[in-house]
């Protein structure tokens, strides 16, 4: 894999972790993202005012990754395994994100994720359960 691709990788999990502020700088300015219902197609301003810390992915895995590459556009398209503080199970879905390098920056131009019904990951992930989370209390010595 080369550094680019490599570089592409890192972003897109980063994207699952990252806030808000890093997903507005990475999201080209005509981006289009579809996200399952009720969200939907989604504009750039509709992808940003979803994004809040409370929100944001607590662990993450991708596997079954593929890369497709055009001249100066790249597809990536994975599976993955995500799981957010406020939700019981993780989510688990195929993904598919298009980057432009647009003179040596990274845009993200789209991006598709379609829930799985079946849990395909056994033995590909090592994120199939919540991870632990340390909560300080008050009042704790």
């Amino acid at each position: 894999m080369d550094s680019k691709v490599e570089e592409l990788w890192a972003l897109e999990k980063r994207r699952w972790l990252d806030g808000a502020e890093f997903y507005e700088r990475q999201l080209a300015p005509d981006a289009a993202m579809v996200i399952p219902y009720p969200s939907g197609l989604q504009d750039r301003v509709a992808a940003l005012s979803g994004q809040c810390p409370a929100r944001q992915w607590e662990a993450v895995e991708l596997h079954d990754q593929s890369v497709t590459r055009h001249g100066e556009t790249v597809l990536l398209s994975y599976r993955v395994v995500a799981w957010r503080d406020c939700c019981p199970e993780p989510l688990r879905a195929s993904c598919a994100s298009t980057y432009l390098d647009d003179d040596g920056t990274w845009l993200r131009l789209s991006h598709e994720r379609e829930p799985l019904e079946v849990d395909d990951t056994k033995g590909k992930v090592s994120v199939l359960k919540r991870p632990t989370r340390i909560v300080a209390h008050l009042g704790a010595a």
